[in-house]
């Protein structure tokens, strides 16, 4: 078995994608030793020590920032003056605000990371060591030492996901097509439905309806920062998006067939470029 890249982690979040972390982690390396810090202190599997968020920080070889990405900057000026020149890496949506948030706090040692998985609930109860196996996980190293970038990369690689080296910009151009903009899309899809149909109409929705808007449920203590943070490279697609509803719109009123087909053409070509999970 290859050499443990690091002995002991810290996870600043212990809810879904940080337990998610912890768990495969633990599952390829069985010695580690995982220390979750969050708002409350709270015992579960697989961590060794839970501590507040007031605590001291422990010894670590590796951080993960697992919190929305607006509580990020506090924590990089605390691991900054608190343990300099220790490793740290994040699983947040967005990369370009993390970076610069590093860069103002003085945290050199900073590596951005996204594993490209999830869930539309949070929570620790919901984390799987699985949740990474075989998705990308970007890498963005930004002006981090080698060992740092070495290090989130171990970390990737041992929770099952492919690496992806990318720059800050692309992966939030990246991201916000194939990941902000379905979770704006399902949650204004899921405000309309829910506005015109009643009780009894929503029981009778099916799949269409509850595949489409699966990510509605997720929270907006999460989202609400992660849309903020790239809204420049989000806003756009948006406004693109309502322009083609308004364009089918158009052809409704027009009873235009051909503009209809036209349009189930290209998403059914769109949809079979996305490969299988």
């Amino acid at each position: 078995m290859p050499p443990v890249p690091f002995e002991r982690l810290l996870i600043v979040g212990a809810g879904l994608l940080g337990t998610s972390v912890a768990l495969a982690a633990k599952r390829r390396w069985p010695g580690v030793r995982l220390t979750a810090i969050d708002a409350t202190a709270r015992t579960h599997a697989p961590f060794d020590v839970h501590l507040g968020a007031d605590a001291a920080l422990p010894a670590f070889d590796l951080a993960v920032l697992a919190v929305p990405v607006d509580a990020y900057a506090a924590w990089m000026r605390r691991l900054a003056r608190d343990a300099p020149g220790c490793a740290v890496t994040d699983v947040g949506s967005v990369k370009r605000r993390p970076h610069l948030e590093a860069t103002a706090a003085g945290l050199a040692t900073f590596v951005g990371g996204h594993p490209m998985a999830g869930g539309s609930r949070p929570g620790p109860d919901r984390a799987s060591a699985a949740l990474f196996d075989s998705r990308p996980w970007f890498i963005t190293a930004g002006t981090a030492p080698r060992d740092a970038v070495a290090a989130a990369r171990a970390l990737a690689e041992g929770c099952g996901a492919r690496v992806v080296e990318i720059d800050p910009d692309t992966h939030d151009a990246t991201v916000a097509a194939v990941s902000h903009l379905p979770q704006a899309v399902a949650s204004v899809l899921m405000t309309t439905v829910a506005d015109v149909a009643d009780d009894a109409a929503l029981a009778a929705a099916a799949g269409g309806l509850r595949d489409s808007t699966r990510i509605a449920e997720a929270p907006g203590s999460m989202w609400q920062p992660i849309f903020v943070s790239n809204a420049d490279r989000l806003a756009p697609l948006v406004r693109e998006t309502a322009a083609r509803l308004h364009a089918l719109a158009d052809a409704l009123d027009d009873v235009d067939a051909e503009a209809v087909r036209t349009l189930f053409e290209a998403a059914n070509a769109g949809r079979r470029r996305l490969p299988p999970l």
